[in-house]
C-alpha cells in the first residue's frame, strides 16, 4: 500500500513540476472568424488579371488579411491547391496595434476552424525561435487578423497542411537588420528541395488610408516590384508588411516570376469610405525555370 502511495505521489509531483517548468502547459487556441460563425458578407465582383501558366509550380504569394476579400481569397487558395500540395505554410503577416513585444512574434498554438484545427509545426516553430532569439509570445496572435483570417481557406484548401505564423512590426521604416535576419532564418526552408513542400505566404494589405487617385498612384508604385520581382524593385511596394516583402524578394531566384492574379481595392468591394481605401493585391511567385 506503502510503495502504490508513493508511486502516486512521485506521479503527481512530477506532473506540478512540469506543468511549472511549461514542459506541461496546453498550447494555445485562437478563434477564427469560422469558427466564431461570422459571415464574410456581399462584395463587388472582380475579374481575373493574369493566370498563372500550367506547369508552375508557385512557391510564394500575397493575399489580403481583410475578410472583406473573402471571395478572392476563396479563389487564390483554391487555385493554388489545383497546382500544387502544400506541407507547410509560412504565414508572414504585420504586427496589428502593437502587440508584439520582440522583433518577431512565434506561436506554437493552433486555430480553430470548423470541424477541427490548424496546427502549428511545433518543431520548426522552435527552430525559428532559436535562429531568431526570440521566446514565443502567445498573446500575440489571438486578436491577430493577419494570421487567423487565412486560416478557415487553409483548412478548406489544405486540410493536412501546418502552419508556422509569425508577426512583426510591419510598417516603414523597415529594419534591415531585422529583415535580414528573418531572410536568413527563412532561407533553409526555401532551398530547392524546402520549395516542394513549403509555401512562403506574405499576408499583407496595400495602399492604405487614401481617395482613388492617391491609392492608384500607390498601385502603380507598387506594381513595379510585380511586374519585375527582384531586390532592386521590392522597395517600391507600399503596404503594411514591408519585412514579409522583403525576405520574398530577397529569397528569389533571378529566374522567379509573378502574376498578379487579382488587383482591387476596399471602394470597389464595398462600396464605402471613398476616402479611406486600402488595395489588394493576390499574386504567385514561382521558378521559371528549374533550380539545379
Amino acid at each position: 500500500m506503502r510503495r502504490g502511495v508513493r508511486a502516486a505521489a512521485a506521479t503527481a509531483l512530477a506532473a506540478v513540476l512540469a506543468v511549472l517548468s511549461g514542459c506541461g502547459a496546453p498550447r494555445p487556441l485562437y478563434s477564427t472568424w469560422a469558427s466564431l460563425g461570422q459571415e464574410p458578407g456581399k462584395a463587388a465582383a472582380v475579374p481575373e488579371e493574369s493566370r498563372v501558366p500550367p506547369g508552375a509550380r508557385p512557391w510564394a504569394g500575397t493575399v489580403s488579411h481583410h475578410l472583406l476579400a473573402d471571395a478572392l481569397l476563396d479563389r487564390w487558395f483554391r487555385d493554388l491547391a489545383a497546382r500544387r500540395s502544400v506541407q507547410l505554410f509560412y504565414v508572414l503577416s504585420p504586427s496589428h496595434w502593437g502587440l508584439s513585444g520582440q522583433r518577431y512574434s512565434l506561436t506554437d498554438g493552433s486555430w480553430r476552424v470548423p470541424g477541427g484545427l490548424v496546427s502549428s509545426d511545433v518543431g520548426e516553430v522552435a527552430r525559428l525561435s532559436r535562429t531568431l532569439n526570440v521566446p514565443l509570445e502567445p498573446e500575440v496572435f489571438g486578436p491577430e487578423h493577419g494570421v487567423s483570417t487565412l486560416m478557415p481557406y487553409i483548412a478548406r484548401w489544405f486540410p493536412r497542411a501546418r502552419v508556422v505564423a509569425m508577426a512583426y512590426r510591419g510598417e516603414p521604416p523597415l529594419s534591415q537588420p531585422m529583415a535580414d535576419l528573418l531572410v536568413q532564418a527563412l532561407a533553409p526552408a526555401f532551398d530547392a528541395r524546402g520549395r516542394q513542400k513549403n509555401f512562403l505566404l506574405v499576408s499583407a494589405d496595400f495602399a492604405h488610408h487614401g481617395d482613388e487617385a492617391g491609392t492608384d498612384a500607390k498601385d502603380a508604385r507598387t506594381r513595379r516590384f510585380f511586374a519585375a520581382p527582384s531586390r532592386d524593385t521590392w522597395i517600391f511596394v507600399g503596404c503594411d508588411n514591408r519585412p514579409g516583402i522583403y525576405a520574398l524578394a530577397y529569397l528569389m531566384d533571378p529566374t522567379t516570376t509573378c502574376a498578379v492574379q487579382f488587383h482591387t481595392n476596399s471602394f470597389h468591394l464595398s462600396g464605402q469610405d471613398p476616402a479611406d481605401i486600402t488595395s489588394y493585391f493576390f499574386s504567385c511567385f514561382w521558378d521559371s525555370s528549374p533550380r539545379p
